[in-house]
């Protein structure tokens, strides 16, 4: 027979999925109508009492906030290692150290139904049906017995085929497959990586790396000590400071040289290949991204951090001598470089698109495409972004085309859209002063804030004259 804890865990489990309204209906059913003593009824309520609400103060009053349910705060505890390295997009390459934090709802299934339901079900049944509860505790345990089985079905299936693919498959995807290695090998070295995090700054800067440098003791120690690997320490690094090319600086202080062609060749040239990888992982990034409204800020957000990013090591740490750096560096500008001029090289026909308003009978006719605008901005804010950064692509000749272009086309259209405002006589002319608002919005972008602030005190002026429709009136 199960044990009561366990059982009482999974009701608990079953009580989880149920909305709060369910839940009360069916305590009162139970209350009302089962007898005193009926161990079945009994456990239900058990289960239910750790998930009462439950009260905390704030202020002078108290409010009261549902508690998490046990399940999640032990997957949260369990995979609470990885929280350095894991990233929110994962839409590009995927390097070392790099665990994309939507795999993990799918290795956390597969550790559940397939690896060690036991354990699971032991940690389940550890619920101490507190609300404040720590989790860490009951979480390091389940590590300690899950991940040696991890590490063996990984390595039985790196010598056999069939295994691997099974694994895939019960895992759902290569992806997958390939992050719960590096899940595996975090977890495996917990106690290690706690230990370097423990002696690196929370923010580690350029300072950080210069004559003498402490940090570069440490990853002498990672490495021939704690036998940890160039590309993870690279990792953690990553992860501890908003300026990769300290990687690249720490190499050098590493290897005793600022020669690339001596650091190429010396034991710690991943911690340069890491900082290259980046540069590469942002336009790979830029040149898979959409259309919709998200990805196109997220384009926009790869290219300043390109830019930013690839201008910093060419400046700290040139690599011309080193010709696969260098290849990789070219590959990467073309790339981004192509991405940039797929996406502003039709603004200037994008803005006149947009502006576009056609004459009714009685009025302005159609309706201001919403859509049409939203491209001509994105398009016309890419092509001030790729300005900024023309030092570190190859697309100045066609970002100064299409600037000129956009100039005079916007110059051009919102000119003939701020006399037809003036002038009109219609009694209808949403239309047209949206799409004069429009231009007003494009103009803050490529002429400035100045020049829009002319051009909305003549639209103001411009609407304040009443129409002769509405004078008759």
């Amino acid at each position: 027979m199960p044990e009561p804890g366990l059982i009482t865990s999974k009701v608990r489990a079953y009580m989880e999925s149920l909305s709060p309204t369910a839940r009360a209906m069916l305590v009162r059913s139970l209350r009302s109508a089962s007898p005193e003593g009926d161990l079945p009824s009994e456990i239900i309520l058990a289960a239910v009492e750790g998930l009462e609400i439950a009260e905390v103060a704030e202020g002078a009053g108290r409010r009261r906030v549902a508690a998490e349910p046990w399940s999640e705060r032990l997957e949260q505890a369990f995979f609470a290692p990885l929280g350095p390295f894991l990233v929110d997009d994962d839409s590009g390459p995927v390097f070392t150290g790099e665990i994309p934090r939507a795999h993990l709802p799918a290795i956390w299934t597969w550790l559940r139904r397939d690896v060690a339901s036991d354990a699971w079900e032991r940690a389940l049944a550890a619920d101490p049906l507190d609300a404040d509860a720590d989790a860490a505790p009951i979480a390091r345990k389940l590590r300690r017995e899950v991940v040696p089985r991890i590490i063996d079905l990984l390595r039985d299936g790196g010598g056999d085929p069939k295994l691997r693919q099974k694994l895939v498959g019960h895992l759902g995807g290569e992806a997958v497959h390939r992050t719960l290695s590096d899940v595996a090998t975090v977890l495996q070295s917990e106690s290690a990586f706690a230990n370097l995090f423990g002696q690196l700054p929370a923010n580690i800067t350029t300072f950080d790396v210069a004559e003498p440098s402490r940090i570069a003791d440490v990853v002498r120690v990672s490495l021939e000590q704690v036998q940890m690997t160039i590309e993870w320490i690279a990792a953690a690094i990553l992860a501890r400071t908003t300026n990769p090319v300290v990687c690249a600086l720490l190499a050098c202080r590493l290897a005793g040289t600022t020669d690339p062609r001596m650091v190429a060749s010396s034991r710690y040239a991943a911690l340069v290949d890491i900082v290259i990888a980046r540069i590469e992982q942002h336009a790979a990034l830029a040149a898979a991204r959409g259309s919709d409204a998200a990805d196109r800020a997220r384009f926009l957000a790869d290219l300043r951090a390109y830019h930013d990013l690839a201008k910093t090591f060419e400046l700290a740490f040139p690599v011309e001598s080193v010709s696969a750096w260098f290849r990789r560096l070219s590959a990467a500008r073309g790339a981004m470089s192509e991405a940039v001029t797929r996406r502003i090289d039709g603004a200037p026909g994008l803005v006149r698109r947009a502006l576009r308003v056609e004459v009714g009978a009685d009025g302005w006719a159609g309706r201001f495409d919403t859509a049409a605008y939203e491209d001509a901005e994105f398009a016309v804010r890419a092509a001030i972004e790729a300005r900024l950064a023309t030092d570190t692509l190859a697309v100045n000749e066609v970002v100064a085309r299409v600037r000129k272009q956009v100039e005079q086309t916007l110059e051009v259209v919102s000119g003939k859209l701020m006399s037809d405002l003036k002038s009109s006589q219609a009694r209808e002319r949403g239309p047209l002063v949206d799409a004069v608002d429009a231009a007003i919005r494009l103009s803050v972008h490529v002429f400035g804030d100045d020049y829009a602030a002319v051009m909305k005190k003549s639209r103001d002026n411009a609407l304040q004259r009443p129409t002769r429709a509405a004078a008759a009136g």
